[in-house]
Parts: C-alpha cells; structure tokens; sequence
C-alpha cells in the first residue's frame, strides 16, 4: 500500500512533468524557428508562396570557416568543402582549433513564383560581419577590417527573383561564440515588421514588469532592512537580474559596442537569477540550514555569478583556449541547477501554506525550462517569444511577486487589526482617564470646602477674644493677631483655588460670540470697579463685528484675570485699555496698561502656575494660568508684550467663525 503523503508527492511530480512537457511541446511546434525553416537542400532553400509568413533559413548554408570570401571568388566557382544548418557549430575550434578567427556562409535562395519584395533580418551576427545579396553589398556589422565588433540585429531588404545569392562574412575575436548562430528570417517587410514588434513587446513584458517589481521591493527593503527583511531583498535581486538577463534585444536593436560587458552582463545576470531561485526556494522548502544546501548547493552557485563576471572580462581575452570548458562549465552548471530547482520543489512539499507550496512549484518548472532549454540547444529558438526558461523565470518572477502582495495583505490587516484595538485601548484610558480627573476635581472642591471651615472657625474665635475684652498680655495679643493674620492669607488662598477648582469643574461650553457685544458687555460691568482707584479704563472696538465660538463665561473670567491683575500693577492716573482686531483669521483681544511692566526675565515664565512676584509674597500665580488654559481651550493663544516702566499688552488670540 503507497502511503498517502508519497502518493500526493508522486501525482504533483506527474502534473508538474506533464505541465512542463505540454509547455515545451506547444513552444516548439508553434514558436520554433527549426519548425519554421524554409525547405532545401545542399546551398539552397526554397521560397515559399506565402512571404507574409516570416519562414527561416536554417539548413543548406556552405560553410567556409577561415575565409572572407567574397561575390567575385564565388563567380571564379568556388565549390564548398562543407554544408552546415544555423548554429551547427557555436564557434570556429571545431575547424580552425581556436573560437576566434573568420568564416563564409553561403546560401542560394530560389523563388519558383513571381518577382517579390522581401527582407532579411539576421539576428546577432557575432561579432563582426559583412553581408551581401545578389553581389552587391547590403549592410555590415561593425567592422571586419580593422575589427571593430558590435552586437545589433540586422535587417536588409531587396527583391528576389528566381534566385537570390546571400553571402555573409563573419570575424570574432571577442566572444566564446562566433559566426552566424541564430538561423536568419526571410519574409515581406510586413511580416518581418510583425516578427520584430511582436518579439520586442513580448521581452517589454519580461523586462519592465520584473523591473518594477525588483524596484518596489527593494524600495520595500530599503525601508524596513533594520528587521532584516531577507525576502524582500532576494526577490528584489532575484527581479532585477530577470529584468537585465532579459534586456539583450533592446541592447541588440539599439547596437552595443562593449561586446565583452554586455556577454558578461548576459552570463552574470543568468547565474544570479539561478542563485536567487535556489535562495528563495530553499527558504521557502525549509532547507536554508540543510548541509547540502548550505555547504555545497549556495557555494557553488556564488561562485559560478563570480566566474560568469570575471572570465568573460579579464580570463578569456587572454586565454581563449578555456572558453570551451568555460561554456561547458555553463551549461553544466544550468542543466544540475535546473534539476536541483525542480528536486527541491518535490522534497518541500511540506512547505508551511498553500502559497509557498505553489511558489515551489513554480520554482520546480523553472528548474524543469532551466533544464529543458539545456536540453533542446539548437532544435528549438523562438520566433516571436522567448526562450523556455525566460518564460519560466518569468513565472518564477510572478510567482514570488504573489507571495509579496499577500504578505502586504496579512501586514495591512494585521496593522487593521492593531489599530483598531489601539483605538479601543485610547478610548478605553480616555474614559480612566477623565474618570480619575473628574474625581480629583470633585475631590479638591470637596477639600477646599471642608478646610475652610474649620479656618473660619479659627478667624472667628481670635476675633471674639479680641474684642470680648479678655485680659491679655502683649505677648500674647501680638500671637493671637499674628493667628488671625495668617488665617486671613490661608482663606484668601483657599479662596483662590476654590476658583480655580470651580473653573476646572465647569463644562466648556462654546457657542457663536460675537465679541463687539460681548467686550462692550464686559466694559459696562466692569468700568466702576476698575475705576474706582483713579484710573482710566478704556474700550477702542472695530467697526467691523467679529465672531467667534467659545464660552462667554470662561472668556469674561480670563479678561478678569487680565484686567484686575493690570489694576493692580497700575497707578491711580495711569490707563487700562481694552481692544479688540482682526488679524487675518484670528480676532485679537488686547488689555494694555501703563504700570510697571515686566522685568525680561520674568517675561516668560508669568503664565506658569504657581509663579509670582508681587510685593509681600502675595499672590498665587494661578491668574494668568488660567488665562492660558482659557485661551487653550478655545484653540488659540496668549501672548504678552513688557518692559519695565512703560507698561504690559496682554493679547488673548483665537480663531473667528468662517463666512
């Protein structure tokens, strides 16, 4: 009896197998450049009717390796030694013994129909090359002499009678392929047209999408690399070397002239994608502390990012006889990858979540397309599309990409959940909170109230033996008047933080104030008392009414505050003058004196609690803090402006109604 679990395991390995094959299978029939080849044989193909189909010229080309050969050696019949198909041979040490040197390719195209117009695009020509159709020049590739390299795709067109001459010279003394690799394309200039811009939106896909991807989570990373937030990082890395492996037509179609970078960058960018895949699926499959893995699968994929940057640039230059063992190397190395992505995808299954399991299953066909584009080397090129393991890269690309939107997803509703739990504890400690301050308001007044009996009854009883006539000595009548002194300060301070008590137990209440009404209101109540001793009080009102929204008794009993402090400082000729302005969206109200004023370095402490400095000690320093909380409480602000001898403005600002 199979097991359960082995059972799940062998039915995954068959549906991803059979995945894997019927991608393959439906690339190769219907995007494969070795499908779509032009029939021939030996020098020749021959053109089909239908030229609105873009068909390949894979088979039949005479193959000359160390020769530029020219139109006028091939008119003094020049007979070939050797027919090869496109890509037969990756470079020249299979006949010359070294990968660099020259060749001529040679190619009878026969039209059997009318006379028509095509093109002939020719991709990647390495590394140099001349081309001509029909024994006239039609365009080059860099420079065959002096060598001057350069990767760009070529398209030529011109008309093909009942047979057409290609020739197409080739020189590498550059890079670890040489020659015609990829077989050339024949077709109307419409259908090469297609072919170009269906390829070029094909790797647009490919290459900006991964690139915005590798962008934001990096960005991602870069925000929050503190919690060291590997993932984040390795799929950043993972995307971005995706986006520049895959990057190369656009490179071609534009023309690149740093040959050996732009390879190195092709070779780097592939091994790095493979060394982010197996980071990211061992992390995935559990296998980050795994010995193979630690010890022999990541050391060997850094160190093949590490050859695949250096020989290409300082190694190979110099010693092309290592450029075969070094794309051996490569193509090792991709085939037991490929496979080592795919075994993981099989021995993780027990992967924590759905979604890492299927993330491990795209890493599998990624591993699977590594393998399967190793394996079909020069029987499958696409026309339109790319190559087997792009695609599959591109699905590995996707599929970590979901893991990232879904972990923002679990993050925004825990963050959801968080806050809202955060607002029920605010709101929780709001209501303890005032709880506890309504009780220590209630029991200050209580206090307050309970305390200032037993004063008054102490006031009191000094006061009848005063004036009950009891024989006293001096001694004793200047401690019994001292008694009652000191009771009279306790009750006028007892009375001061009774107010104070009062005013914190009493509701903010705001309603429209229109402050003309209300200071001309405050004016006429208070204009006896505040000259009483001689001076002058006086009211300056726009003509403009400005309203406001606060609380008239809170407002009348901080302009108290401010006027009958201003009288006590005061002398009996001076003034005391209450203004009123707009200034901008705030209404301005002023009490100006001619007293004192302030010494600067008191200035900014006066409308702390419990400072003072008037004369004898008297004095709470309460006034003018209650001033502050009131203009707090209506959301504006309290300035003063002072200096000694010339008097104090005090200056209540909040903000007006709107229109």
């Amino acid at each position: 009896m199979v097991p359960k679990k082995l059972r799940k395991k062998l039915a995954f390995l068959l549906a991803l197998s059979l995945c894997a094959l019927a991608a393959l299978y439906g690339l190769y029939r219907a995007d494969n450049k070795y499908t779509a080849a032009l029939p021939g044989g030996a020098g020749y193909n021959v053109l089909q009717s239908d030229t609105e189909q873009a068909a390949f010229l894979v088979d039949g080309w005479e193959y000359y390796p160390g020769e530029l050969l020219s139109p006028e050696d091939f008119a003094a019949g020049r007979t070939p030694e050797i027919y090869a198909y496109a890509g037969q041979y990756p470079n020249f040490s299979s006949h010359l013994g070294s990968p660099y040197g020259t060749a001529t390719y040679r190619l009878t195209l026969q039209n059997r129909g009318a006379a028509t117009e095509l093109s002939l695009y020719l991709p990647e020509l390495l590394c140099a090359g001349q081309v001509y159709i029909n024994g006239e020049p039609a365009g080059e590739n860099g420079s065959l002499t002096p060598y001057r390299p350069l990767v760009r795709d070529g398209v030529w067109s011109f008309r093909a009678g009942r047979s057409t001459e290609i020739i197409i010279q080739a020189a590498n003394y550059s890079h670890y392929y040489s020659g015609m690799y990829y077989p050339p394309a024949v077709g109307s200039p419409g259908a090469i047209a297609r072919l170009l811009v269906s390829r070029m939106t094909v790797y647009g896909v490919l290459c900006f999408s991964s690139l915005a991807i590798a962008l934001s989570n990096l960005a991602l990373w870069a925000m929050g690399r503190r919690k060291g937030d590997r993932l984040s990082l390795r799929l950043g890395l993972l995307c971005l070397a995706f986006a520049l492996r895959v990057s190369y037509p656009f490179l071609r179609a534009l023309g690149a002239p740093l040959v050996r970078p732009l390879y190195a960058l092709e070779d780097f960018c592939g091994t790095a994608v493979l060394l982010c895949a197996i980071l990211l699926a061992g992390t995935l499959s559990g296998l980050d502390n795994s010995a193979p893995h630690r010890k022999a699968a990541l050391p060997a994929a850094a160190a093949l990012c590490a050859v695949s940057a250096v020989f290409p640039l300082l190694i190979l230059p110099w010693a092309p006889v290592l450029i075969n063992a070094y794309g051996f190397l490569l193509f090792l190395w991709k085939l037991l990858a490929g496979l080592y992505l795919l075994a993981i995808a099989l021995t993780g299954r027990n992967a924590a979540g759905t979604l890492n399991r299927w993330l491990l299953a795209a890493a599998g066909l990624y591993g699977a397309s590594m393998a399967a584009a190793v394996l079909t080397v020069n029987r499958f090129e696409p026309i339109r599309g790319a190559w087997p393991e792009e695609y599959g890269g591109f699905a590995l690309v996707l599929g970590f990409a979901a893991l990232m939107v879904h972990r923002g997803v679990l993050l925004t509703a825990e963050n959801r959940r968080l806050t809202e739990h955060l607002q029920e504890e605010v709101a929780r400690k709001t209501r303890a909170l005032d709880t506890l301050l309504t009780e220590r308001k209630r029991f200050l007044a209580d206090m307050v109230h309970d305390v200032r009996t037993p004063l008054t009854a102490v006031r009191n009883y000094a006061e009848l033996i005063q004036t009950g006539g009891v024989a006293l000595d001096s001694e004793t009548a200047g401690y019994l008047e001292a008694l009652a002194g000191r009771v009279d300060a306790l009750e006028e301070r007892f009375g001061v933080l009774q107010d104070f008590s009062r005013s914190e137990r009493e509701e903010f209440q705001p309603a429209p104030l229109v402050l003309n009404d209300f200071l001309t209101a405050f004016y006429r109540d208070n204009r006896p008392d505040l000259e009483l001793s001689g001076q002058t009080f006086l009211l300056s009102l726009p003509k403009e009414r400005l309203a406001i929204r606060g609380d008239a008794a809170q407002l009348r009993r901080a302009l108290e505050n401010l006027c009958y402090n201003a009288l006590s400082f005061t002398q009996p000729e001076g003034s005391i003058t209450l203004s009123l302005e707009r200034e901008g969206a705030m209404a301005a109200v002023s009490v100006a004196d001619t007293g004192a004023g302030i010494t600067p370095e008191d200035l900014p402490h006066i409308f702390d609690r419990r400072f003072s400095r008037r004369s004898g000690g008297s004095g709470e320093g309460l006034g003018l803090f209650i001033v502050r909380t009131v203009a707090l409480l209506h959301g504006g602000t309290v300035q003063a402006v002072s200096a000694p001898g010339r008097g104090s403005v005090f200056t209540i600002r909040v903000p007006l109604l709107s229109d």
